[in-house]
C-alpha cells in the first residue's frame, strides 16, 4: 500500500510549511488533574477553556501562593501552558511545558504539548521527538498525541505514517473531526501482490 497527498494537499503542505495552517492545526490540549484549591480550579479552567485571561491569573496564583507537591506544580504548569496557548502566548506556553518536564520528566502530556508548540514554530522534527516521548510515557488523552504526531509527520513529508496516525486518532476518538478532515488530504493506492513495490 502506498499513501500520497492529494494534489490539493500538496498545495496545502506548502501552506503548512509556511506555518499558516500549522499554527491552527494543533493546540496544546492535554491537561493534568491536580490536587485541590486554586491548582484544581486551574485544571478545571484549562479543561473547559473558559475565561482564559482570568484562568491564567488563577493558575499563576496557585503556582505562587499554594504549597504544591512537585507533581502538582508540574501539572499546574502544564495546565497554565494550555491556557497561555489558547491566548496565543506560545512562547510563554512553551516555557511552562519545559518547566513542567523539568519538574516531572515522566509527564507525557507536557511533552506532547511542547511538541504542539514546536509544530507552530516550524520545528517539526523536534516536535516529533517530543511527541513520541509523550506518547511513550502515556498521557491523559492519547488521541491528541497521535493527532499532533500525525501533523508533524505530514509536515515532514512522512505521509504513510501521518495517514496511519490520523486513523489511530479516530480509532481512539471516533468523533475527532480534525483527524477526519485531515484524512481527506490523502490518496491510498494498493499495489498488486505480484507487482514490484
Amino acid at each position: 500500500m502506498k499513501v500520497f497527498p492529494k494534489k490539493s494537499a500538496l498545495a496545502l503542505s506548502a501552506v503548512l510549511a509556511a506555518g499558516l495552517l500549522a499554527a491552527t492545526a494543533v493546540q496544546a490540549q492535554t491537561v493534568i488533574t491536580v490536587g485541590s484549591g486554586r491548582a484544581h480550579d486551574c485544571f478545571l479552567r484549562a479543561k473547559s477553556g473558559m475565561a482564559p485571561r482570568e484562568s491564567a491569573e488563577l493558575c499563576s496564583a496557585a503556582l505562587q501562593f499554594e504549597p504544591l507537591s512537585r507533581k502538582d506544580r508540574a501539572g499546574t504548569l502544564d495546565n497554565r501552558g494550555v491556557i497561555l496557548d489558547a491566548l496565543g502566548r506560545t512562547d510563554e506556553a512553551r516555557s511552562d511545558f519545559r518547566d513542567a518536564i523539568a519538574l516531572n520528566p515522566d509527564l507525557g502530556d507536557a511533552y506532547v504539548n511542547l511538541g504542539s508548540m514546536l509544530i507552530k514554530q516550524g520545528q517539526h522534527q523536534a516536535a516529533l521527538e517530543q511527541i513520541n516521548t509523550g506518547i511513550n510515557l502515556g498521557m491523559s488523552f492519547p488521541h491528541i498525541g497521535y493527532y499532533d504526531r500525525a501533523v508533524a509527520e505530514q509536515m515532514l513529508g512522512r505521509y504513510k505514517e501521518a495517514y496511519y496516525d490520523y486513523k489511530k486518532v479516530l480509532e481512539l476518538e471516533p468523533n475527532f473531526i480534525m483527524a477526519s478532515e485531515r484524512l481527506k488530504d490523502f490518496v491510498v493506492t494498493r499495489t498488486p501482490a505480484n507487482a514490484p513495490s
